[in-house]
C-alpha cells in the first residue's frame, strides 16, 4: 500500500500489514489451539490471524521485529512452555513494551478524534493521549533516550483460587490465557488514562496518567534493568476494571455464539479428542471449572 506516511518515521514508503500484537504471540496460540481461533467481537467468525493494519514501513517493521524477538526469547517463550516465573530484562524490553501500546494508541487516537463526543473524551485526555503517542513516537524513533511520562507495568495472570461469583461464568483461565486484546482506555474521574494489552496472560498496562492513589506493586518494567517475577504483584487501580470487562465480553461472546458453530466447535473436539485432553485450553478449563 502506497500513499500513505508510515505511521513511526512519517516517510512516504510503501506500507505493511502491521499486527497490533506481535505475531509471535498469534503463532503460539494457534500452535496451541485445538479448535479454530475466533473473533471475540463476533464469535461466530473463524479467523485467521490477528488485528492487522496498514501501519509501518518495512524499515519500521524490521526494526520493531528486532525487539519483538528479544521479548519473545527471553520473556514469552520461557512463560509460556517453561514455567519460568522471573526474569532478568534491560532497557530491549522496555524499548518493546513501547512499541506494543503505541501501536494501539496511535489507532485508537485517530478513533477517539473522530468519535470524541459520542464517546464524552474531553479535550484534556485527548491532549495527554496525543501527547503520549508523540512521547512514544520520538523514543521508538531514537530521538530521545526514554519516553517520558510513560509507565509500562506487567501482570502476569496466575491461577487463582477462587473468584467473585459473578465471574465465575467468565471462564477466566481460559479467557486470558488464550485470549489476545489490545486498546487504549481512559477514566475521566479518576484521571487514568491507559493502554492494555493482552498477550495470552502476559498483561501489559501502559499508563499515561495515573491518578491518585494507584498502588502498583512488582509490576513496572523501567527503561534499564531490573528483574519481574509472576509473583507477589499488587494492582489497586481503576485498570482492574478492565480485566473485569474483557472479562464479560469473552461471556457475551459465547452466548452469543450460534447453536450450529457450536456444533462444529463440539465435533472439532470430539474428532481431536487424546489432542485434547492434552491441550492448555483443557487444562486452563478444568481450572475454571473448579473455581
Amino acid at each position: 500500500m502506497v500513499g500513505s506516511p508510515c505511521a513511526l518515521c512519517r516517510q512516504a514508503k510503501k506500507l505493511e500489514l502491521s499486527h497490533i500484537v506481535p505475531k509471535f504471540v498469534i503463532r503460539y496460540l494457534k500452535k496451541t489451539s485445538v479448535v479454530a481461533i475466533r473473533n471475540m467481537q463476533n464469535p461466530n467468525k473463524v479467523v485467521q490471524d490477528g488485528e492487522k493494519h496498514y501501519l509501518l514501513c518495512g524499515d519500521c517493521e524490521d526494526l520493531f521485529s528486532i525487539y519483538e524477538t528479544k521479548f519473545a526469547n527471553t520473556f514469552f517463550h520461557p512463560y509460556m512452555k517453561d514455567n519460568i516465573k522471573e526474569f532478568n530484562y534491560d532497557s530491549n524490553i522496555y524499548y518493546f513494551l513501547t512499541s506494543v501500546s503505541w501501536r494501539s494508541l496511535y489507532l485508537d487516537i485517530l478513533d477517539f478524534v473522530e468519535h470524541s463526543q459520542e464517546l464524552g473524551l474531553d479535550t484534556e485526555t485527548l491532549d495527554c493521549l496525543i501527547a503520549s503517542e508523540k512521547e512514544m513516537r520520538n523514543y521508538l524513533l531514537k530521538n530521545q533516550s526514554t519516553a517520558n511520562g510513560i509507565e509500562h507495568h506487567i501482570f502476569f495472570f496466575e491461577d487463582i483460587k477462587n473468584i467473585t461469583n459473578e465471574l465465575v461464568e467468565t471462564r477466566p483461565h481460559t479467557t486470558f490465557h488464550r485470549g489476545i486484546v489490545s486498546y487504549t482506555f481512559f477514566n475521566k474521574e479518576l484521571k487514568t488514562y491507559a493502554t492494555i494489552t493482552n498477550m495470552m496472560g502476559i498483561i501489559l498496562f501502559t499508563l499515561y496518567n495515573k491518578g491518585q492513589n494507584e498502588k502498583w506493586i512488582n509490576t513496572e518494567i523501567i527503561n534499564g534493568t531490573g528483574v519481574i517475577s509472576a509473583e507477589n504483584q499488587i494492582i489497586e487501580s481503576v485498570c482492574i476494571n478492565e480485566l473485569v470487562e474483557i472479562l464479560n465480553n469473552a461471556k457475551k461472546a459465547v452466548l452469543e455464539t450460534s447453536d450450529s458453530q457450536k456444533e462444529i466447535i463440539n465435533n472439532r473436539v470430539k474428532d481431536k479428542l487424546e489432542e485434547f485432553k492434552n491441550s492448555k485450553t483443557f487444562e486452563d478449563l478444568k481450572k475454571d471449572f473448579n473455581l
